[in-house]
């Protein structure tokens, strides 16, 4: 959960409450999430035992901030017309001003969004082709263990994780559930006060829209991410790797032991016939109990 301290216990509980049932715990996370990467990126995460989480606009679906951007906009639209008393219309231009920096801070690199992404569909070719060309891995991690340790670590890098939202409609309902329940407890506040502790409380909501709202085109994707909202002045070591011939910065993650790794599938189009033997092999060299992770060939290529 993104850090709420400087909000009152009031504010605290109402982002909490709201997150949880719109995003967090929308579902349980199925037993296990898959990431689709390549070889070398697998390697890397097993070798340092650390996630990679990429920065968002470097991805393949990077149009998702423009897409949010949209949304924010079209909404706060929306909103205006919802209300026609002076003090709500005080407080959607307080918002409205803060989402206009925001928007500016993330196309001034001031803030930015660094992901690491998982999915429900184990054998997607969509994911394959997406996000690892067919002939890349996907890594399946027990839901449990890894969203638990990632909640650790993650608390120490503005941290938050859940369910992407891609409806429209679902994504419009939590920004306004969000804010009008806000917006009963800022009529007993102080005005000056007031200003001040919504400001934070807007850029929480915000840095959780920019997170999980997501083109619904790409609703076969399943995601499950986990996710840091970085500030330009914090102190994050970026580090950077090569995909599909550009640079991908991205941070890594330790998890404080070996990876919570259940299943490895090789991509439909990796025909060569000793692909799942090297991948055993490694794993075990690397730690794995192979009674415990199940190495498997993607069905995919039935469906060609």
């Amino acid at each position: 959960m993104l850090p709420t301290a400087k909000l009152p216990a009031e504010l605290q509980h109402l982002f909490a409450t709201a997150f949880s049932k719109r995003i967090q715990n929308k579902d349980n996370p199925n037993e296990v999430l898959y990431h689709y990467t390549s070889l070398t990126s697998l390697m890397g995460m097993v070798e340092s035992r650390k996630i990679w989480m990429s920065k968002a606009d470097f991805l393949n679906d990077s149009s998702e901030m423009v897409y949010f951007s949209e949304i924010l906009k079209k909404s706060v639209s929306h909103l205006k017309d919802a209300d026609s008393a002076e003090a709500w219309h005080h407080y959607i231009r307080k918002f409205e001003d803060c989402m206009n920096g925001f928007l500016n801070d993330i196309d001034e690199d001031g803030l930015e969004v660094y992901v690491f992404s998982l999915s429900h569909n184990k054998d997607s070719l969509a994911l394959w082709y997406n996000y690892a060309q067919g002939d890349g891995y996907n890594i399946g991690f027990e839901a449990e263990d890894l969203v638990g340790k990632g909640e650790k670590i993650l608390k120490t890098i503005n941290g938050i994780h859940g369910y992407v939202l891609y409806q429209e409609e679902e994504q419009e309902e939590f920004l306004k559930d969000s804010l009008r329940d806000a917006y009963e407890l800022s009529n007993r506040q102080e005005k000056q006060e007031s200003d001040i502790v919504f400001e934070e409380y807007f850029n929480i909501l915000l840095a959780a829209c920019a997170t999980f709202f997501k083109n619904p085109a790409f609703k076969s994707e399943e995601e499950y991410r986990l996710a840091a909202v970085i500030r330009k002045e914090s102190r994050v070591n970026v580090e950077f790797r090569a995909r599909h011939g550009i640079i991908i910065p991205f941070i890594a993650v330790e998890l404080g032991d070996i990876l919570p790794i259940c299943h490895v599938t090789i991509g439909p189009k990796n025909n060569i016939d000793v692909a799942k033997k090297g991948v055993d092999y490694y794993l075990k060299s690397k730690g794995y109990n192979l009674d415990k992770v199940k190495v498997s060939k993607s069905i995919a290529a039935l469906r060609y």
